[in-house]
């Protein structure tokens, strides 16, 4: 009677265990980052930091325990290449991430390259309706059906299935206008800055060997000011920054009231 007593107590001591184990497991914060840094493009002009501001973003997000993945061109120096920043990468990068992160994790869209503006609605100017476009690699040259821009519904879309806090930090011109992503479902849990408005530029800076905002951003403020969250960081940098009118920094919070932490 008592051997079988006992046989009970282990038993019951097991399930206690794994159970805990199992509730500590979905507990657990998982970061995967998304990195894309442009400078040599396959047939629009080139830039001259993004693939600097790629390797910046990869050395302060690594010791963090992110999982990155990191995109670019066929000609810079990276410390970890996992391929070319054409639109259809991008995106089955991206997805990946999200099929892989929960809603205790954090995901990040860091990108830095061309930006544009496209005219889809009459030709005459005062009539003109834009979209804003992020330029990926195979801009003007698409590859595998797609035409290397990633549209602001588009980005939309493929932010749309994320449960986790999702950060998205985006160095182009004309970035402003991708806060289509504050309409998504998960907004509450994302934070998104971009180098300017929607109708505005971003730039190379080679007194920094950076983009504008890259630099001021996560070089100046999270680095250099030892900022802990991202709103923090955005006001030390945004109190700096050299530029302003339609060139100056966005921050879209989708819960002001709850910090975002890397």
């Amino acid at each position: 009677m008592k051997k079988k007593t006992i046989l009970f107590g282990i038993i019951t001591l097991v399930i206690l265990v794994t159970t805990v184990s199992a509730v500590q497991a979905e507990d657990t914060v998982d970061k995967y980052a998304l990195i894309i840094g442009i400078s040599d493009y396959k047939v629009i002009s080139d830039l001259s930091f993004c693939d600097e501001d790629a390797t910046d973003w990869y050395n302060y997000l690594s010791p963090k325990g992110y999982h990155i993945t990191l995109l670019g061109d066929d000609s810079s120096n990276y410390p970890q290449w996992d391929g070319i920043a054409n639109e259809i990468n991008v995106k089955n990068a991206w997805a990946t991430i999200l099929a892989t992160a929960d809603d205790n994790d954090i995901v990040a869209f860091i990108s830095s390259g061309h930006g544009s503006q496209i005219n889809i609605g009459p030709r005459r100017r005062a009539d003109r309706i834009y979209v804003q476009v992020l330029c990926m690699w195979d801009t003007s040259g698409g590859e595998f059906g797609e035409d290397g821009l990633i549209y602001d519904s588009e980005l939309q879309s493929m932010m749309a299935p994320s449960v986790s806090n999702t950060f998205i930090f985006l160095d182009h011109c004309y970035a402003g206008g991708m806060n289509e992503v504050m309409n998504n479902a998960n907004a509450a849990k994302v934070y998104l800055s971009t180098t300017c408005t929607d109708d505005g530029y971003g730039y190379d800076m080679s007194s920094f060997a950076n983009g504008a905002w890259t630099y001021y951003f996560l070089e100046y403020a999270l680095i250099g000011e030892d900022a802990t969250t991202l709103e923090e960081a955005f006001e030390i940098a945004f109190a700096v920054y050299p530029f302003d009118g339609g060139d100056t920094p966005q921050e879209f919070d989708g819960n002001p009231a709850v910090v975002f932490e890397l």
